[in-house]
C-alpha cells in the first residue's frame, strides 16, 4: 500500500463529500450545501468566502484524521460563468494538496456548485465576455 494520502471529492447538487485514505485508515466527510446556504443567506454572510472557508477546512480535517500533519497547503481554480454576483455555476478544480510538505494525491478534482438561472437571453449569449476565475494558494 502507498504511503502517500489521498484526497477524493465527490459532489452533487446537495452535498460534497471529502474522503481521505491512506493504507488502511479512510475518513469520510460530508458538506451539506443546502444547510450552509441557507445558512449564509440567514446570517447574510458572503457566501463564496465562507464556502472556501468550510470545503478548506473539511479537506483539512478529513486529510488530518489519516496523515496527521500540522500545515496544510491548497492550491484551487474557481471559475464562474459570468460575473460572481449573476453566475448560476462555479467549478473548483482542486489544483494541488500538500500536508507537512508532503505531496497529497488528488482524485475527483472537480466540485461544481450550480444554482437557478435567472439570467435573460441576451445576458446569457454574452455572457463568455464576462466569465470570471480566480487561483487561490493558502496554508491552514
Amino acid at each position: 500500500m502507498s504511503e502517500t494520502p489521498i484526497i477524493k471529492i465527490k459532489s452533487n447538487p446537495e452535498t460534497i463529500k471529502i474522503i481521505a485514505k491512506k493504507r488502511g485508515d479512510v475518513s469520510i466527510q460530508d458538506i451539506n450545501l443546502r444547510l450552509i446556504m441557507a445558512n449564509l443567506w440567514w446570517e447574510q454572510a458572503p457566501e463564496l468566502e465562507t464556502f472556501f472557508n468550510v470545503m478548506e477546512l473539511t479537506i483539512k480535517r478529513a486529510l488530518n484524521e489519516v496523515y496527521p500533519h500540522d500545515v496544510m497547503t491548497i492550491d484551487y481554480t474557481y471559475s464562474a460563468d459570468d460575473d460572481l454576483k449573476d453566475a448560476s455555476e462555479i467549478v473548483v478544480e482542486i489544483t494541488n494538496i500538500k500536508a507537512d510538505d508532503m505531496d497529497v494525491d488528488i482524485g475527483g478534482r472537480f466540485i461544481t456548485i450550480g444554482g437557478s438561472d435567472s439570467r435573460g437571453f441576451f445576458k446569457k449569449l454574452t455572457s463568455f465576455r464576462r466569465k470570471f476565475s480566480q487561483d487561490v494558494h493558502k496554508e491552514i
